[in-house]
């Protein structure tokens, strides 16, 4: 909670460094106070249309638009890109998985042209961050393999506008998409042995977002 704290003291800063920890952790607390604000659109009767987002949900993508954008700078920077590397996400698939692997990536150590690295502490020594790693890229790995699942399965829970024909086969032809990157993310992992798993983990949820997309297809017609 510190660390998403930390980036709220820099709201519009984009200048300096951030590392890959406070990045992610920034990343994780904000995905569960947009999830913690849904819930909060639902019981208040908060949501729009048929949405299961509201008042809330927008106010906070709002208040956290500028901070999102800073941090995001900030962590580019830390590896010795330039803010302007988040452009690389427009570019279909590629640009998306290029990006992670940048938000994935250690800290450059020394100082570069955007100030020193945030892992030295003031006796100037490095900042450990455990003895594996890997441990953000396979954090980020299940995210995004989860996270996908969890919206694969709204049309089967939730009745409204996601059980709409256009919206099933639209989800799961990006979840055919996104299944990719965890994949391409894996071979950044260093140890053999996990990046195997990982890429098999990957393969399986690749293989089910094929066949739940044809699936729906066929359902369809």
């Amino acid at each position: 909670m510190n660390l998403y704290v930390n980036v709220l003291k820099q709201y519009a800063d984009f200048y300096g460094r951030t590392r890959r920890k406070e990045y992610w952790m920034f990343t994780l607390f904000n995905i569960i106070f947009f999830m913690i604000a849904m819930v909060l659109d639902n019981l208040l009767k908060l949501t729009i249309g048929d949405l299961p987002y509201g008042a809330l949900y927008f106010l906070y993508a709002i208040f956290i638009f500028v901070l999102g954008l800073a941090v995001t700078v900030r962590r580019l920077h830390d590896v010795g890109k330039s803010g302007w590397m988040m452009m690389i996400a427009l570019l279909p698939v590629v640009g998306t998985v290029w990006l992670l692997v940048l938000l994935t990536t250690n800290s450059q150590t020394e100082e570069n042209e955007y100030g020193k690295s945030p892992k030295l502490n003031e006796n100037e020594e490095l900042i450990s961050e455990g003895n594996s790693k890997d441990t953000i890229q396979i954090a980020v790995i299940f995210w995004m393999i989860f996270s996908r699942l969890f919206f694969s399965l709204i049309p089967k829970i939730v009745n409204n506008v996601f059980l709409e024909g256009w919206f099933i086969l639209a989800n799961t032809l990006i979840a055919i998409v996104w299944a990719f990157i965890p994949i391409v993310l894996s071979l950044t992992i260093k140890n053999k042995s996990k990046r195997l798993i990982l890429i098999i983990i990957g393969c399986i949820y690749l293989i089910y977002s094929i066949f739940d997309f044809f699936g729906n297809l066929i359902t369809k017609n």
